[in-house]
């Protein structure tokens, strides 16, 4: 063999190895970062990890000191094999491939029962079998298009909440090809339970949160309101600036953009699919930030007004004491606006004009 051909193959080899060895290293740190608890002091645990495709943290005051974390991934883990569709074997997506699946388990008929309390609240405007109208939908900033030229009316036969039976022996669908996805409800519906194993353990102040769902009940080891980052409108050219709100008691959700969006006859359009027409929606609500009693209501219904529209969100907030809203909106022709619900006015670290 040629010197030089056998000193490229070792070369070659020893690169090999070397890249091999550099991602065991990595793969090593990642998973023990992601196991490891965050360093915490006497009377406060914080801990952290991954749940339904983000990364959860949960922070919580006990005079004892007892990490629940092992705890806290087995009821994740549970939960995600009954509703998460990134689980290849778990029962929704064992509903997905087949029009009837028998002895559905507890977990799986109550996030289709609150799944039905928010699409009925919301007039059918959050519905989790909308996946067929969304894969023939593309957005951009030049707008909405949809795919080769689909005729919306031949998908719409596969959307409908209502086209499924939930008894306690079996759930059926009433049309082969309805996908159930509960993406956009799943993860307040989680921290809901993480807070109620925490309170069973006689834990009465924490923080849950989810990708940028947040769960506030008690107050932090300052013996202060904890506090979220949330964006809001800087000015009425859309500029996004960054301030805090101190919560209670309460959850937090946020839903839609509004740096995100695309014009269409001089209005802001959001990139929303209204699962009951198929069609995007025409009105300019562009973001949605949501407080209120429980996480599952916030996450579910701030996706639900982002399809509803702006003019709806202001009703149910005037209609509900226990819902407050922050709303970025524009009407056609005019400025980005800002709207704040008063109940909130005493808890945001900006000025509410």
């Amino acid at each position: 063999m040629n010197p030089n051909a056998r000193k490229n193959i070792i070369y070659s080899l020893v690169l090999f190895a070397i890249v091999l060895l550099v991602y065991a290293w990595r793969t090593r740190e990642e998973r023990s970062a992601e196991k490891s608890p965050e360093p915490h002091q006497p009377g406060k645990v914080a801990f952290f990890g991954k749940a339904l495709d983000a990364e959860y943290r949960v922070t919580y005051l006990d005079e004892e000191n007892r990490i629940f974390k092992s705890s806290i991934d087995s009821l994740i883990n549970a939960f995600s094999l009954s509703v998460s569709i990134s689980e290849p074997t778990s029962e929704v997506n064992r509903l997905n491939l087949r029009d009837t699946l028998l002895s559905p388990s507890p977990t799986l008929r109550n996030m289709l029962a609150e799944a039905n309390r928010i699409h009925d609240l919301s007039g059918g405007a959050l519905d989790p079998t909308s996946r067929p109208i969304e894969q023939v939908w593309t957005f951009s900033q030049s707008g909405a298009q949809l795919l080769d030229s689909t005729d919306i009316r031949l998908v719409l036969p596969l959307v409908g909440l209502k086209k499924i039976t939930v008894t306690d022996s079996l759930i059926r669908k009433a049309s082969t090809g309805i996908f159930v996805d509960f993406s956009k409800i799943a993860k307040g519906y989680l921290m809901d339970l993480m807070g109620s194993f925490l309170e069973r353990q006689g834990i009465k102040n924490y923080l849950i949160q989810i990708g940028g769902e947040n769960l506030a009940k008690g107050r932090n080891e300052r013996e202060e309101l904890w506090k979220i980052g949330l964006h809001y409108l800087g000015d009425s050219l859309g500029t996004k600036q960054s301030g805090v709100v101190a919560l209670q008691d309460k959850a937090i959700s946020t839903a839609g953009n509004f740096e995100q969006y695309y014009v269409k006859d001089s209005l802001r359009l959001s990139f929303t699919l209204d699962p009951r027409t198929g069609l995007p929606v025409s009105h300019g609500l562009l973001g949605v930030t949501l407080v209120g009693p429980d996480a599952k209501t916030t996450d579910a219904l701030s996706d639900a007004l982002m399809v509803s529209g702006w003019r709806e969100a202001m009703r149910l907030d005037s209609s509900r004491a226990d819902l407050a809203m922050l709303l970025i909106y524009n009407e056609k022709g005019g400025k980005i606006k800002q709207y704040i619900s008063p109940e909130l006015s005493g808890v945001l670290s900006f000025p509410v004009k």
